[in-house]
């Protein structure tokens, strides 16, 4: 059965998915969903086959909501920095060095500042130890790398189970 159903959920989420967007519970759209809702996960369970070594999943699911709270509050900051009668923005790009070293914590801190409104995650270097990242306004970029690395590195340490070895440096 795990060869044909490799990720039950993700199939039942794509056939929902499907019919949520089609707004049709008709038999040609249930096939249709279904059909996709087997395939796509077939296609793709060799990327999915990555292991997460998450050592804290409650830690995990606090990491979400703390994601999804800096979400909103980013939005009406980064809307009153544009629209307000101020818009002397000082937009900066941070160096900031990473303490974590597995590709998934990096991938998701890097996905985490990408997704926070007035920030976005531009490159990382060749060696995997340094990010990039462009803030929309920051008036002490050293503290914005800080301020990025305790609320959100800090916490994919713990969730990962990595050991801190490095502090915050400065970068210009």
């Amino acid at each position: 059965m795990k060869k044909v159903l490799p990720h039950p959920l993700l199939s039942l989420l794509l056939l929902g998915l499907w019919l949520l967007l089609n707004n049709s519970l008709s038999a040609g759209q249930f096939l249709l969903g279904l059909i996709l809702g087997i395939a796509i996960p077939l296609w793709v369970r060799h990327a999915l086959a990555i292991h997460l070594p998450i050592r804290k999943p409650f830690a995990l699911l606090a990491y979400i909501a703390l994601v999804l709270r800096d979400i909103i509050v980013a939005n009406f900051v980064v809307a009153k920095q544009v629209l307000g009668p101020n818009r002397a923005l000082q937009p900066h790009f941070l160096n900031i060095p990473l303490t974590v070293s597995h590709p998934t914590a990096i991938s998701l801190f890097a996905s985490t500042i990408t997704l926070t409104p007035g920030t976005v995650s531009c490159e990382l270097s060749q060696d995997g130890r340094t990010l990039r990242v462009h803030a929309l306004h920051t008036l002490d970029p050293v503290a914005e790398v800080a301020g990025m690395k305790e609320r959100y590195e800090r916490r994919l340490i713990r969730i990962f189970g990595e050991k801190s070895t490095s502090t915050v440096q400065e970068h210009p």
